[in-house]
């Protein structure tokens, strides 16, 4: 098995059934996560907390993995990857080398092989139990000391769900993945809640809507687990912009932890820190600030707020939908002034109209641009629609012709855009 191979198989299960599925169909009458519980229960040992929640969810993992690193051996699990499968897997911040994931993906391949060979047409093993079955076969291998692990779009039905964790944050719940997860913030909310399952020491929720922090409480209750609340338990004060990002003080109880600094934007990035803080703070006890605020300070976590140019002005952000822009703004009122170019690559099926419309003031234009990824839908009825509002709406075939097409106006850019095409913007060289 070559690394092609092995990455391939991550989606082998699910390909085949794809067409046999209701694409329109909610999780609960397409995903199986009892067909990799198993494996990953067995694999399961090292303690860990899994994160879930609509937003912000990789930034809190990749805090909490940075944070724990200044006293432990960590691994950590996010997706999606930019520019490497790879990157989905990390042990102290060193992405798994391809060797290992080779063989790794050799380890759990005979327990999966034999699974699918009894599957119907139907259904399918979910690329996530693959993926959090190779996490821990690495980590495990690696020796860590706590595992931090990204769980995907809900929990009820996340093979991520499947690991024994004793710990669990929820990070802001809001209306995403609708078809899937349900098309009310209570769905939504009682889906992600089931991170917790009665095995907790302890859970985190970030700032929440009322109707989502009450079904929240009500699943801690149902299962008695503690359950720490930001605004209660735990919060960022005092957070100031500066050229390095975001510097602010955590409060946690009677404790203050003064000037931490991540290099991302946006007062939310502040708030994500806290939630991680709160966390951390549990399992290493008082923390020697001057490591933790070092660990922070090297923290990289791409297309997230992200200057990637100053000349031309060029800003970066993984956003899909109207919700994620009010931060956006936010952070556009600190930085350069004047209206941007909006570069705007969002599939059909996400909310590409909400960004474009939340993000009207700031904007002087719009460029739509498409994925070279075939996963995703990209088609003319995105410029029909935007222009309806009135808005300048110019199409482009590529995310290099939207890149050229935006520098000829002269001012700031503004990348919107699903994964796939963030990693396509962080492929040019140069911009």
């Amino acid at each position: 098995m070559d690394k092609k191979q092995a990455e391939d198989y991550v989606y082998q299960s699910y390909l085949r059934a794809a067409e046999y599925q209701d694409y329109y169909g909610e999780d609960g009458s397409k995903r199986r996560p009892e067909l990799s519980r198993e494996i990953i229960r067995d694999l399961s040992g090292t303690p860990c907390v899994v994160v879930t929640g609509s937003k912000g969810k990789g930034s809190v993992s990749n805090m909490i993995s940075r944070i724990l690193q200044s006293e432990k051996r960590v691994g950590l699990m996010t997706s999606p990857h930019l520019t490497d499968f790879c990157e989905r897997f990390r042990v102290n911040g060193v992405k798994i080398s391809d060797e290992d994931f080779i063989y790794h993906m050799g380890c759990i391949r005979p327990y999966f092989d034999s699974v699918e060979a009894a599957l119907p047409k139907n259904v399918c093993i979910s690329p996530m139990g693959i993926q959090t079955a190779l996490g821990l076969s690495y980590f495990n291998d690696e020796k860590t000391d706590f595992n931090v692990f990204e769980g995907g779009k809900g929990a009820r039905f996340d093979d991520v769900n499947n690991v024994e964790h004793p710990y669990a944050v929820i990070n802001s719940i809001f209306l995403e993945h609708t078809r899937e997860l349900g098309n009310t913030l209570e769905k939504i909310a009682e889906d992600k809640s089931y991170v917790i399952n009665g095995r907790q020491k302890c859970v985190y929720a970030a700032r929440q809507k009322e109707e989502v922090m009450k079904v929240i409480r009500k699943r801690a209750e149902k299962y008695q687990v503690p359950l720490k609340v930001y605004g209660d338990d735990f919060r960022a004060v005092n957070i100031r912009y500066t050229q390095q990002g975001m510097l602010f003080d955590v409060s946690i109880g009677e404790e203050e932890y003064r000037d931490l600094r991540v290099p991302l934007l946006g007062e939310y990035q502040a708030e994500n820190c806290a939630l991680a803080m709160a966390l951390c703070r549990d399992i290493l006890g008082p923390p020697d600030l001057d490591k933790v605020r070092g660990m922070l300070a090297g923290l990289c976590w791409p297309g997230r707020m992200e200057i990637i140019s100053r000349d031309p002005f060029v800003v970066l952000d993984a956003c899909i939908n109207r919700a994620s822009c009010k931060n956006i703004r936010q952070s556009l009122s600190h930085m350069k002034p004047g209206k941007y170019t909006l570069i705007l690559g969002i599939p059909d099926d996400k909310d590409y109209q909400g960004v474009a419309e939340a993000m009207e003031g700031y904007i002087s234009e719009i460029i739509l641009t498409k994925s070279r990824n075939p996963h995703y839908v990209f088609t003319g009825k995105q410029k029909e629609e935007l222009e309806k509002t009135g808005m300048k709406i110019t199409a482009s075939g590529s995310v290099e012709e939207a890149v050229k097409k935006a520098k000829e106006g002269g001012g700031p850019i503004l990348i919107l855009g699903t994964t796939a095409v963030v990693s396509e913007v962080k492929k040019m060289h140069p911009l």
